[in-house]
């Protein structure tokens, strides 16, 4: 029973330290951020970061790869084949408004700074994944019947979500009327953007 307790309190140490850091990087960016700022966001001792990290670079290493899986399962968790093409897209839009509203320090440090390591590669990944969201919106497209889309007018819809997740992640607090208001206005650029023109 005490093994149990004992590594619960070590995850517990550890989850503090990754979400402390994941504010700390978000208020200060990543080039001003020390591992003194990362220890007072966390409420954890130096001890017990060190047991933990060796430099602010192994904890950033770990954020980013969580970062890029909870998009990845935010994204797979709201898929449902064979679903409504209108239902996928809102229920697409829902899960990437909670995640990147649960992420937001972190995201404003990994699209925001460029004190960031890798920020070149994180920004190719980043072009990546819309591609790849590119291809998935054209598949909802097709289903929903909608044929000869432009490809560029799948960059702007692109565009527009980035830019509103983009101001979501800088308000200073997000409520769910944010939240709801940032969905109105996504749902209504896919659906004017792919509207048949006459």
């Amino acid at each position: 029973m005490a093994d149990k307790s004992h590594s619960r309190v070590e995850r517990d140490s550890r989850t503090r330290i990754l979400a402390g850091a994941g504010r700390a990087f978000g208020r200060l960016g990543y080039g001003t951020c020390r591992v003194e700022d990362i220890i007072d966001e966390a409420g954890v001792s130096r001890g017990t970061f060190y047991k933990f990290f060796e430099s602010k670079e192994a904890v950033f290493d770990e954020i980013e790869q969580a970062f890029e899986l909870s998009f990845v399962h935010s994204m797979e968790g709201a898929y449902q084949p064979g679903a409504d093409p209108g239902h996928q897209a809102e229920e697409l839009v829902d899960a990437y408004l909670r995640w990147i509203a649960g992420w937001r320090d972190v995201a404003r440090m990994l699209w925001n700074d460029p004190t960031r390591p890798r920020a070149h590669t994180l920004d190719e990944a980043r072009a990546n994944a819309f591609n790849e969201f590119i291809v998935g919106i054209h598949h909802l497209v097709t289903e929903a019947g909608i044929t000869d889309v432009d490809p560029l007018i799948y960059r702007g819809i692109l565009g527009a979500i980035g830019e509103i997740g983009l101001h979501v992640i800088e308000l200073p607090r997000v409520s769910s009327d944010d939240l709801a208001n940032a969905r109105r206005a996504i749902l209504q650029i896919v659906a004017g953007s792919l509207s048949p023109r006459s």
